[in-house]
């Protein structure tokens, strides 16, 4: 549950904070007073989208904590779990904390326990904490695939059902990879026959790694061939063959340097040095010499090394620029090439997959249809039972399925919410014909459907909390006791907190919180008041009679009060 919750900064809210009761929570006030912004807090809380313009006027950013403790089982063992891998912390006695901050620029951010967390933790760790049902729930429950998911979720078929979507999405993209490659084969075989050229072609290539840059140098050598000998034969009689040459003088200049050190210590460096250029000059003669020696080429081999120059150089025009990216389109063309002449995607073998996940998904949609079936009588009674209640005895629930899964035309006309519709049918009156829920119901009669279905749902699963957004807005004071009733029902099982305008139903809160509009240094402030004894029953008096209630409405709250305490006792 819930335990308390703090808000701060959000839109007229400066500051608020409620200590939530563990069963039914009223929220009352003013229309426009800020109620349901305080539910818009427990849907930032929850993960949903934010947007820039809830922070306050003038404020940094808005910012919501929410203090949850768990009760031991199942849901808060998979909850501890979730919040050690997204926040790396364990789950004690102490409460869970979670924090949504909004910056004035709508920027979000979210934390765990204090540390920060991605906002899809958030959103996950809101399945499992709280439900939140707003005035827009009788529209959605007019779709079909929401009236699926109703039913699904009370059969507990919704893993049939996410099997179901899975198959048919598999068996949609065959289909769509069947369309393409029966639609393209003339294209496909064009491209095939393309890809085996130019893989031949690099492939007879054979490019090996380094060898541009290694055609390159030889080739400005025989470019420049007699240049280079001429080079080299002069630098060699320079160096030792010449009469006058540097060797020769290098080593008497070494000789006497020598001698003279023997002498004077001071020249031992000199005479090292000079010795030392004896070496270098004989090793640039030897290199000048083998250099000469690898002049002698075949006369030829300059035609051989342009010709090889020139398809290496068209190849990596093509495919370049570099000698990498050469070798990665080769490999892409080779896969390529592997997958368009691949057996498995033949239209011959695609067609046969096809047929098999087709068959599968048939199969999978009557799994999912007896589920259903199963399910539907019960579900629709037990929406009767909660109507007996709510002034609709006499209305009867039916769910209408289809009878058979035919593979026929399966992948187009199902959806992802099964192989055909589910359509809740109802009769709100005696003698009348069954009609679709979206045709036939009023702005009452729905708000009482939605209560009474939300309440069948309630009871099979154990989310700890429930929120309701003035789901009782078209709901008279008439049936307010009964509606009321039937929210205490939903709150021995789970946290409920309920926006709304019926004193008939805040009668039966345990903790009742009344949200009003103040103007304070010229700013207009939303604030929030836990109501007790007395307060409450000004509050029900106002609601049912407006502000500045006289002693009959005051009775009347009190009588209201009085009634649904006994009932509870």
């Amino acid at each position: 549950m819930l335990q308390s919750f703090h808000v701060r900064d959000l839109a007229l809210i400066e500051h608020a904070e409620l200590a939530l009761a563990p069963g039914l929570n009223v929220l009352s006030g003013e229309t426009g007073g800020g109620k349901s912004l305080l539910v818009r807090a427990l849907e930032l809380l929850r993960g949903e989208k934010a947007q820039a313009g809830l922070v306050r006027h003038q404020a940094p950013e808005l910012r919501v904590d929410g203090e949850f403790v768990l009760q031991a089982g199942e849901r808060a063992a998979a909850v501890a779990a979730l919040v050690r891998e997204v926040a790396g912390v364990e789950i004690g006695e102490e409460p869970l904390v979670l924090t949504r901050i909004v910056d004035a620029e709508g920027r979000s951010r979210a934390r765990i326990q204090g540390r920060p967390a991605p906002l899809h933790a958030l959103r996950a760790l809101g399945e499992w904490l709280l439900e939140i049902h707003g005035q827009g729930d009788a529209r959605s429950l007019m779709r079909p695939e929401i009236q699926a998911e109703m039913l699904d979720s009370f059969g507990r078929c919704a893993p049939a059902r996410a099997a179901f979507a899975e198959g048919l999405a598999r068996a949609r993209a065959l289909a769509a990879e069947l369309r393409s490659v029966s639609g393209a084969e003339a294209e496909r075989r064009d491209r095939a026959e393309f890809l085996r050229f130019r893989v031949q072609e690099l492939e007879q290539l054979g490019l090996q790694p380094g060898e541009l840059a290694r055609l390159e140098d030889e080739h400005r050598v025989l470019a420049h061939l007699d240049r280079l000998r001429e080079l080299l034969a002069a630098s060699l009689a320079d160096l030792q063959d010449g009469e006058a040459n540097a060797a020769d003088a290098l080593g008497r200049a070494a000789r006497a340097l020598g001698d003279a050190a023997q002498i004077d210590g001071r020249l031992r460096g000199a005479s090292e040095s000079v010795a030392e250029a004896v070496e270098r000059v004989a090793e640039a003669a030897r290199a000048a010499q083998s250099g000469l020696g690898r002049l002698d080429l075949d006369p030829e081999r300059l035609g051989a090394v342009e010709a090889r120059l020139a398809a290496v150089r068209e190849a990596l025009r093509r495919h370049g620029p570099g000698e990498a990216e050469l070798r990665a389109a080769l490999t892409a063309m080779r896969a390529e090439l592997g997958r368009l002449e691949s057996p498995e995607r033949s239209a011959e073998t695609l067609a046969t997959r096809l047929r098999e996940a087709t068959g599968e998904v048939a199969r999978l949609g009557r799994a999912l249809l007896r589920g259903r079936a199963k399910a539907a009588p019960a579900f629709a009674a037990a929406i009767q039972g909660e109507l007996q209640g709510l002034g609709m005895a006499q209305t009867r629930i039916r769910v209408d399925l289809d009878a058979e899964v035919a593979e026929a035309g399966l992948l187009e006309r199902a959806t992802a919410h099964g192989p055909g519709p589910v359509e809740l049918m109802v009769q709100i009156n005696p003698g009348e014909p069954f009609q679709k829920l979206r045709d036939t119901a009023s702005g009452g009669e729905m708000a009482r459907l939605v209560l009474a279905i939300k309440k069948c749902l309630a009871d099979q699963d154990r989310v700890p909390m429930l929120v309701f957004d003035e789901v009782d807005a078209e709901i008279g004071g008439r049936l307010g006791l009964a509606v009321g009733r039937k929210l205490r029902e939903v709150a021995r099982n789970h946290q409920v907190v309920i926006v709304t305008h019926l004193p008939q139903v805040a009668a039966f809160a345990q903790a009742h919180f009344r949200v009003a509009k103040a103007v304070r240094d010229g700013r207009t402030l939303s604030a929030v008041e836990r109501l007790q004894g007395a307060a409450i029953e000004r509050e029900l008096a106002a609601m049912a009679a407006g502000e500045g209630a006289d002693a009959a409405s005051l009775a009347e709250a009190r009588r209201l009060v009085g009634k649904a305490r006994r009932e509870e006792a």
